[in-house]
């Protein structure tokens, strides 16, 4: 062999032989891995040497010439080349042979004619506890054969006599030859653990969507229907034989616009368009919509999507919460209309002494909108505004802090002159959950006519 810069040049054809793979750029490393079994201990780089192999009684020598290096094998007795290779095999061969018998998996041979023949120090360790190599050999081999293809195939080994740290199950492969078979057993326990307690955690998933009032339709990535719950079903009215199948979420869509769960669309075409859009929109996790049916009924559709691709759709029927919502909304518009026919100005203050409610009267003659008021009104605010409409008088901070005074609460009133002469009486009264109801009335002098019903002018003091 000729070496320059490190790369073989030219060598014997046998030695090409020896290297596995492409035979391009070769270098004096893939050379010295391909000698190894004959000569364990050659250096890493290129230099003048002599090696002689005890064991084999094969000498290498290295001579260098200018850049280049010639790398020269001689067998001592001066046998031919096919002495070396066989050499080299028989070294190879002692070296697959204390991998195999090391290995930390079962591997073991058998035939027809023998039987078992051969099994490396795993089998033959986890044979000791099942009456021997052959012994377990037949009974696995009989297992698989038993179960046919395809491989590998997953046996049980059931006996007592197992150590507690050798696996109840293995992973069989077969590999058949002319020769004969070879088996490979891996342990498999931590594994059929795993998928013990996976199958035990969707068990237990399963039983908690059955018990759910919310209907629940899980889509794969295929978007494929995968899981399904009873309150889908008893919420959409769709067949169950129809969502077994698995159907796509198209379908799925199509049939619950066929069973009336979902508005009827204008056209097929916006329809199709829509569930386009719905789809990207649930993926993105921004899809919610509220759909209220012709029957008087209304669903709360939510769209979850997953990071393996997946997409859960909910499915609320929020019928009840949506009437008792616009029954509280009934019901306040009347409360509403109600304090808006008293004459008095009137307005409601929380305990923290923000305004909550006020009548019309009391919102045109101190001109103020809670509903617009950002940030809202609070009871310092107003009585700032009132006593600016007021000759001066000693009620705004008793007044404050009554409003804001969880203790020692009954109702009271005081007089007022509005600066353009008129009497107000002021009433305050407290209510229902710590909050105070405080009026404006005017009061009338004898033979006196009511007074323009006017808001009071705010002038400076």
């Amino acid at each position: 062999m000729v070496f320059h810069d490190n790369r073989l040049i030219d060598a014997d054809d046998w030695i090409w032989s020896l290297l596995p793979g492409p035979q391009t750029q070769i270098t004096w490393a893939e050379i010295r891995a391909a000698l190894r079994p004959v000569f364990p201990d050659l250096p890493d780089h290129l230099g003048r040497m002599r090696r002689l192999c005890p064991e084999t009684g094969v000498t290498l020598s290295v001579t260098r010439t200018g850049s280049q290096f010639r790398v020269t094998i001689d067998p001592e007795d001066g046998s031919d080349v096919d002495w070396f290779l066989a050499k080299h095999a028989e070294a190879h061969a002692k070296r697959m042979n204390t991998a195999l018998m090391r290995a930390p998996d079962l591997i073991w041979y058998m035939t027809d004619l023998d039987g078992f023949v051969w099994g490396n120090d795993a089998f033959a360790t986890y044979a000791e506890s099942f009456g021997g190599m052959s012994h377990l050999a037949d009974h696995i081999s009989g297992i698989v054969a038993e179960a046919g293809s395809p491989y590998p195939r997953r046996v049980p080994i059931d006996r007592n006599e197992l150590r507690t740290d050798q696996n109840r199950w293995l992973d069989v492969s077969m590999h058949e030859t002319e020769a004969g078979r070879f088996y490979y057993a891996t342990g498999i326990d931590a594994m059929m653990r795993a998928e013990a307690a996976q199958q035990n955690f969707v068990q237990t998933l399963s039983k908690t969507f059955a018990n759910l009032t919310t209907g629940l339709a899980i889509f794969d990535r295929d978007r494929r229907l995968m899981v399904f719950n009873p309150a889908l079903v008893d919420l959409c009215r769709v067949p169950i034989d129809f969502l077994s199948a698995r159907p796509a979420m198209f379908e799925f869509f199509d049939k619950l616009r066929d069973c009336r769960v979902m508005p009827e669309p204008k056209s097929y075409d916006d329809w199709r368009d829509r569930m386009a859009r719905l789809v990207a929109a649930a993926h993105d996790d921004r899809f919610r919509e509220t759909w209220s049916l012709s029957s008087g009924q209304t669903i709360d559709v939510t769209g979850q999507p997953y990071p393996d691709g997946a997409i859960a759709f909910l499915f609320n029927d929020i019928t009840a919460e949506v009437s008792l919502t616009r029954g509280y909304r009934t019901e306040l518009d009347t409360l509403q209309s109600v304090i808006d026919t008293i004459d008095d100005a009137v307005a409601v203050f929380d305990p923290q002494g923000i305004l909550t409610v006020c009548n019309a009267n009391y919102a045109t003659q101190w001109d103020v909108d809670p509903d617009a008021c950002i940030p809202a009104i609070t009871i310092a605010d107003a009585t700032q505004v009132w006593k600016s409409a007021f000759h001066p008088s000693p009620i705004w901070a008793d007044l404050r802090d009554f409003v804001t005074n969880a203790t020692d609460r009954v109702s009271w009133d005081s007089e007022l002159r509005g600066r353009d002469g008129r009497e107000v009486l002021c009433r305050i009264d407290p209510i229902c959950h710590g909050s105070t109801l405080i009026r404006f009335s005017h009061r009338l002098r004898e033979n006196q006519t009511p007074p323009d019903t006017g808001g009071l002018k705010i002038v400076s003091a």
